[in-house]
C-alpha cells in the first residue's frame, strides 16, 4: 500500500478513528500492530508469515541473550550469532540468491539461470532493525523485551517498514510505554511533514524522473550536455524521492505519537564523503557505523585499518542497496573516495588558513567538488549496467553530439535546492531549515492551503513508485 494511494488515506483515517476511540498503551499497541500487518498484507500478503516468523525468532533470541549473561557469556554470544545468521540467511536467500547463481553460471560459462525469487516487501529494512534489536540487547544498551507484541510492532511498524528510516531498538521501545493519544500538536507537525514529503515526491522527484527515464533509456542518442543534465537531474530526483518518502514516514509516525528521528539533512551541502553520509539516509549510515564500522575497529587501530574499515563498510552498503555488480562497484567507489578524502583531511589538519575569505572559498569548492563526485557515482547506481555507465561518461566528457534535451524542471528544482541550502547556511548553520507552521495563526493557515493547492496543481500523475522501495 503506497503512501500516495487513496487506499492509504482511507486506511490511515480509519486507524486514527480507532486510536481516538480506544485508551491505554497496550490497546494502542495492539491496534497499531494490527494496522501494521494490514498495511503489509495490502502490499504483499504472501510474506506476512515471513515477517512474523523473523519477529518471533528475534524475540526468542533476544530473551535468550538477555538471560545468558555473566558466566554464560558464550551462550549469550551463541544466541546473538544464531539470530544474526538467521536474519542474514533469509535476506541472502531472497535478495542475493539469484545474483550469486547468475554470477556463478556466468563465471563458468554455464547456461544462465535464476531461482526467480521475489524480494519480500521491506525485507532489507526490517532485517536491519531486527539485528539492531539483538545487538542492543547483547551490548547492554537495552533490556531484552519480554513482550512479543512489542517486538512484533517494532519490526513491523508500518510507517517505516517499506523504506525506513531504520530505527534503532533502544530508541523505539521506550516510546511504546506511553499512551499514544492523538494530539493537535502531533497532528499539525506530522501532517505538515507528510505534506512536505508529498510535495518532494510528486511535484519534484516524479517530474525530474521524466527527464531521467527518457535519457537513460537511450543514452547513445542524446548529446553530452543532455546526458549531463540527466545525471544532475537524477542526483536531485533520488534525493527528493527518498527524502520525500522519509518525510511522509516520519510525519505519519508523528501523528501517531512516534518520533522516527531525522533521515536527511541537506546532504548536498556536505564538503566531504564522510559528511555526506552523515547527512544522507542518516538512519542507514548510523546503522552501518554502529554495527559494522565500529565493530571492525573504526578508527581506533591505526590509519591503515581505518581505511580498510571505511572501504569495507561502504562496500557492504553498496551490496545492501542491490544485488548486482553495479551496486558493488558503487559501494567500492564510495569506499575508495572516503579513504582518499580522509588522507587529504589528515594532511590539512593543523594547517592554518591564509585568511577567513580563503577558508570560505575552499569550503565552497569542497562542497561543489563533493557534489560532483556524488553525482557521477550515481550513474552506475541508476544505469545498473557497466556498459551504459561507461557510455554515459564517455559521451559527457567528449561533449558528444546528439539529441539536445535540457529539462527545464531540472534547472528550476536545482536552483530551488541551491537557494534552500544558502538559506540553511545563512540561518541555521547549514542544517535543514524546515519548521512547522503555527496553524493558530490565520496567515499560516493561508500558506498551508496555498501549499496544498500548488501540490495538487503541479503533482505529476504517472509512475509514482518510490526508488528505495526496490531495495
Amino acid at each position: 500500500m503506497s503512501f500516495l494511494s487513496v487506499r492509504f488515506g482511507i486506511f490511515f483515517l480509519i486507524l486514527l478513528l480507532v486510536m481516538k476511540l480506544t485508551r491505554g498503551a497496550k490497546t494502542h499497541q495492539l491496534v497499531l500492530l494490527g494496522a501494521s500487518y494490514v498495511f503489509y498484507a495490502a502490499g504483499d500478503w504472501r510474506f506476512l508469515a515471513l515477517l512474523a516468523g523473523i519477529s518471533l525468532a528475534m524475540w526468542k533470541c533476544g530473551l535468550e541473550i538477555g538471560q545468558k549473561s555473566g558466566a554464560n557469556g558464550k551462550k549469550k554470544k551463541m544466541w546473538l550469532t544464531l539470530g544474526i545468521c538467521l536474519d542474514l540467511l533469509v535476506l541472502g536467500i531472497f535478495k542475493y540468491a539469484d545474483f550469486f547463481v547468475d554470477t556463478f553460471t556466468a563465471a563458468f560459462g554455464l547456461p544462465r539461470a535464476t531461482m526467480g525469487l521475489l524480494l519480500p516487501l521491506g525485507l532489507s529494512f526490517y532485517s536491519f532493525q531486527a539485528i539492531s534489536y539483538l545487538a542492543d540487547v547483547y551490548m547492554g544498551k537495552m533490556k531484552a523485551e519480554a513482550s512479543l507484541r512489542k517486538v512484533l510492532l517494532y519490526i513491523g511498524f508500518f510507517p517505516q517498514i517499506v523504506s525506513g528510516p531504520i530505527v534503532k531498538a533502544r530508541d523505539f521501545f521506550p516510546q511504546l510505554e506511553t499512551d499514544h493519544e492523538l494530539t493537535w500538536e502531533n497532528l499539525s507537525w506530522g501532517g505538515q511533514r507528510f505534506l512536505m514529503g508529498l510535495f518532494k515526491k510528486m511535484v519534484v522527484a516524479d517530474r525530474l524522473g521524466v527527464c531521467v527515464d527518457t535519457v537513460y533509456a537511450a543514452p547513445s542518442a542524446y548529446s553530452g550536455i543532455s546526458l549531463l543534465t540527466a545525471v544532475l537531474a537524477y542526483a536531485l530526483q533520488i534525493y527528493y524521492d527518498f527524502a520525500g518518502y522519509s518525510d511522509m514516514a516520519i510525519g505519519a509516525a508523528r501523528i501517531l505519537g512516534f518520533d522516527l528521528g531525522r533521515n536527511f539533512n541537506l546532504p548536498y551541502l556536505a564538503a566531504n564523503p564522510s559528511e555526506f553520509w552523515r547527512r544522507w539516509h542518516i538512519s542507514l549510515s548510523g546503522w552501518f557505523r554502529d554495527y559494522v564500522y565500529i565493530p571492525l575497529g573504526g578508527n581506533r587501530k591505526g590509519e591503515a585499518r581505518t581505511y580498510r574499515n571505511l572501504f569495507l563498510t561502504m562496500l557492504l552498503s553498496g551490496l545492501w542497496h542491490g544485488a548486482s555488480w553495479s551496486f558493488v562497484v558503487w559501494g567500492a567507489l564510495h569506499g575508495a573516495v572516503s579513504a582518499v578524502s580522509r588522507v587529504f583531511q589528515r594532511k590539512r589538519k593543523g594547517k592554518k588558513t591564509a585568511s577567513a575569505a580563503w577558508g570560505k572559498a575552499r569550503h565552497v569548492f569542497s562542497v561543489f567538488l563533493n557534489f560532483c563526485v556524488v553525482a557521477v557515482l550515481w550513474i552506475p547506481f541508476r544505469a545498473n549496467d557497466f556498459g551504459k555507465t561507461i557510455l554515459i561518461l564517455r559521451r559527457i566528457f567528449t561533449w558528444a553530439p546528439g539529441i539536445y534535451y535540457v529539462y527545464v524542471y531540472a534547472v528550476i528544482f536545482g536552483m530551488g535546492l541551491l537557494l534552500t541550502e544558502l538559506a540553511a547556511v545563512r540561518y541555521n548553520r547549514g542544517n535543514d531549515i524546515w519548521r512547522p507552521l503555527d496553524l493558530s495563526r490565520f496567515g499560516s493557515r493561508v500558506i498551508l492551503c496555498c501549499f496544498i493547492l500548488l501540490t495538487t496543481v503541479f503533482a505529476y500523475i504517472g509512475d509514482s513508485a518510490f526508488i528505495y522501495a526496490q531495495f
